[in-house]
């Protein structure tokens, strides 16, 4: 067994969405440029510009009668017009964004020869193919290699797991300068048509503090709150200079094989910690690995994977083998005191794809949170909990105000405040109620993988409690009226006001299992919910439908594919049946072939990195290798760069969704898993005759330490903690993808019991001759 460990990539990076990643969870650098001159750009999680309206929802509450009147009267359109003139009287006329992650500091670096004198230039005459970029997944450190007339230089970056430094060390095989500039991110274009700028909301200053240390302070705001972010450099045996208000350089002369080093600290506010305990980064990423055979060397370029990965099956294997560990490392780099934002914990822009925000109707959950579970780290899963648990006051106020309900509901996106006020007519967010049971079950299958009971502490219930009431009253008050389907509208409708969409219904079935989870991991009773009316739908075409209520029609050519929550994690009861798994397979294959018709990003249909993960998770329950694996290779092909960073459409947009979408897939593939029951290879492609997995982990609270598969026969070893014995209530069904036989199973069998009191299991077995 050997997973991916590093990569070197052999092109520059004329832009920072082209750059290396450095992240200790808590701070972030993107490293990029070229010969001439790299630059570094920085940031902090915590980082947020507190700039736009933290103005409540409007009080649906009071309309809300009338607009369910129209709805279950199927008048969506009269409902659609309530809503306007409520937002419109309470002052909603344009939509209001979530606080953006803002860029912190750019460092630019250029290193002179000696006789290059003043800085102006720098080395030119690169040789081609001379140019090495390499990244160690296990300490994340970057390292940046080149010759200039036959000089070596050398730049390696490097940010300590779970503190708020980065560390840069520059070194030249003959004498040098090496020139180092702190200031602004520049403005650059926008990431996508119409994103906002907030550099014009930005104030900056630099000063000297020593004479080899200075500091940059970057600080936006209203009036009534400022975020500030202070970058500061020091080296020794510099020289630093103010270049203008905002800009410092610092000159360091080495000699031959001598490092330049400098230290950059990232403070927010005035109470950000020196470090954090979030963990060690080569222990979190060594818990899972992926072999798949490719026999392809680590060394091997990724332009060169990425080129020979479009007819060679070798290389695609060895691709999907680097994304997992890459996406992995990304996702872990970005994890830190909060989960990954959109755009993980990086920035380069004043302009942000979406504010780089939390969106919690998929790019968190399908998406940068996708893979923290399944493969071995469940621990990192309380960071979103650390996100929401500040803001139950403001999903109390959501749920009062849309509803009139009680307990919490959480918006579809938040930064820095969890008021549910961004939306707009054509994507009504206010209204949809499945964001807080989908991170219950998120949370329940943490606790479930790894028995810890701790993940649930008091503050946590309260956040759980206050989800599962709210539920509670939107069941009880029948038909899901309004309801709303990320982010699609019926085929023919006006408006994406609906009833009774099918993520929502199966989501307001799912809490009650995860509810119940978490209660007995906290040790309270459950909170008892109602049954949930209607059942699923298939509709005349025998497809899975997105929205119960028949009335509202099909529009598959979407990028989401939302009602396929019911295969995603613990399988509702109801796609044991053949009918509804027949059913959400049509509507899995219709999709991949609609993505298949133009799979490039916008016109194309290439768009939204983790609708292939809802895609590819569903596939790998139902059993479609084929589906899963086209997904995955469309996610390794068009979703990562050469740096191994990765894109929300294909090829474009800087967004960390199949960063933890890819391992997610391949987990599924490898390792189902319910309470009571693990199923080995569900979704096995035919291309991946033999291979191995490490630290998948299962809702039995046992972990794959290794799965291995061959022509020959499979062996697995399954272990646990005496700790998380409470999550084994009874024996375990092993299921095999076809028949086996062993010294203790001597006739072909497909399923063997694992005795639930034991901590350990090691299995070796032998594929049975097929019957034919």
């Amino acid at each position: 067994m050997k997973s991916r460990s590093h990569f070197v990539s052999a092109s520059t990076a004329p832009s920072w969405d082209l750059g290396m990643l450095v992240g200790s969870g808590r701070v972030g650098a993107v490293v990029w440029g070229s010969p001439d001159e790299h630059a570094i750009s920085l940031t902090h999680e915590r980082f947020f510009l507190p700039v736009n309206a933290r103005t409540p929802p409007p009080r649906f509450v009071e309309a809300m009668p009338r607009i369910r009147t129209a709805l279950l009267a199927h008048e969506a359109e009269k409902a659609a017009a309530i809503i306007t003139e409520t937002t419109g009287s309470a002052d909603f006329s344009q939509m209001i964004w979530t606080d953006p992650l803002a860029p912190g500091a750019e460092l630019r670096l250029v290193i002179d020869a000696p006789d290059e004198g003043g800085g102006a230039g720098g080395p030119v005459g690169a040789k081609p193919g001379a140019y090495r970029r390499h990244r160690n997944l296990a300490t994340g450190e970057v390292i940046i290699a080149w010759q200039v007339d036959g000089i070596h230089r050398e730049l390696r970056v490097s940010a300590p797991r779970g503190g708020r430094r980065v560390r840069i060390a520059v070194r030249s095989s003959a004498p040098a300068t090496v020139r180092l500039r702190l200031g602004v991110t520049g403005d650059l274009t926008a990431d996508i048509p119409g994103a906002a700028s907030y550099r014009g909301f930005a104030d900056a200053a630099v000063e000297l503090r020593a004479p080899t240390e200075a500091a940059l302070t970057v600080s936006a705001g209203t009036a009534g709150e400022r975020a500030t972010l202070t970058t500061t450099v020091s080296a020794q045996d510099a020289t630093v200079r103010l270049v203008d208000d905002t800009g410092a350089e610092f000159a360091v002369d080495v000699e031959g094989g001598r490092w330049a080093e400098f230290e950059v600290e990232l403070r927010h506010g005035d109470s950000d910690p020196d470090t954090l305990p979030l963990g060690d980064q080569a222990a979190l990423h060594g818990a899972s690995g992926l072999d798949l055979a490719s026999g392809v060397p680590e060394d091997v370029a990724t332009e060169t994977l990425r080129e020979g990965a479009d007819g060679d099956p070798r290389m695609m294997r060895a691709l999907i083998e680097l994304a997992y560990a890459a996406g992995r490392a990304n996702i872990i780099s970005a994890t830190g005191e909060l989960p990954a934002t959109l755009q993980g914990v990086w920035q380069g822009t004043w302009s942000p794809a979406w504010s780089a925000d939390y969106t919690l109707n998929g790019n968190v959950q399908n998406g940068g949170m996708a893979s923290l579970v399944p493969t071995g780290t469940p621990e990192l899963t309380a960071s979103l909990f650390r996100l929401l648990v500040p803001h139950l006051s403001d999903f109390r106020t959501n749920a009062a105000r849309i509803f009139g309900f009680d307990g919490a509901m959480l918006p579809s996106r938040m930064s820095t405040h969890g008021l549910a006020n961004h939306f707009s007519d054509g994507f009504p967010h206010q209204f949809w109620i499945s964001g807080g049971g989908w991170v219950l079950r998120m949370l329940a299958d943490a606790v479930l993988s790894s028995g810890d009971r701790e993940l649930v502490d008091d503050e946590t219930w309260q956040l759980i409690e206050g989800i599962l009431l709210f539920s509670r009253d939107v069941i009880a008050h029948g038909p899901v009226a309004p309801s709303y389907s990320p982010e699609n509208t019926p085929g023919g409708a006006a408006t994406p006001l609906a009833v009774n969409a099918t993520m929502d219904i199966a989501v307001l079935r799912d809490v009650d299992r995860a509810g119940r989870v978490l209660a007995e991991a906290h040790g309270r009773d459950p909170i008892l919910l109602p049954v949930v009316e209607p059942k699923f739908r298939i509709d005349d075409d025998g497809v899975l439908a997105e929205w119960a209520d028949p009335v509202f029609l099909p529009h598959r050519a979407h990028r989401h594919t939302s009602e396929l929550y019911p295969l995603w994690y613990d399988m509702d009861p109801a796609f044991e049946a053949t009918p509804m798994r027949a059913a959400a397979r049509r509507l899995v294959q219709e999709k991949i072939a609609w993505r298949a018709e133009d799979p490039g990003p916008p016109p194309g249909n290439g768009e939204m990195a983790f609708g292939l993960a809802q895609l590819g998770l569903a596939a790998a329950a139902l059993g479609d290798a084929p589906s899963a694996e086209q997904c995955l290779h469309w996610l390794a092909a068009l979703h990562f760069t050469p740096a191994m960073s990765t894109t929300h459409d294909s090829g474009a947009i800087f967004n960390l969704d199949a960063s933890g979408a890819l391992p997610a897939v391949v987990a599924a593939m490898l390792v189902g898993s319910s309470r009571d029951a693990i199923t080995l290879l569900p979704a096995l492609p035919d291309s991946w005759a033999e291979g191995a997995v490490t630290g998948l982990t299962t809702r039995t609270a046992l972990t794959v330490e290794l799965l291995e598969w061959s022509a020959s026969g499979i062996a697995v070893t399954l272990a646990g903690s005496a700790e998380s014995a409470w999550v084994r209530t009874g024996p375990i069904t092993l299921t095999l993808p076809r028949p086996v036989t062993s010294p203790a199973h001597p006739d072909p069998v497909t399923s063997i019991v694992l005795d639930h009191r034991e901590t350990r299991h090691q299995l070796s077995l032998t594929w049975a001759p097929s019957a034919s």
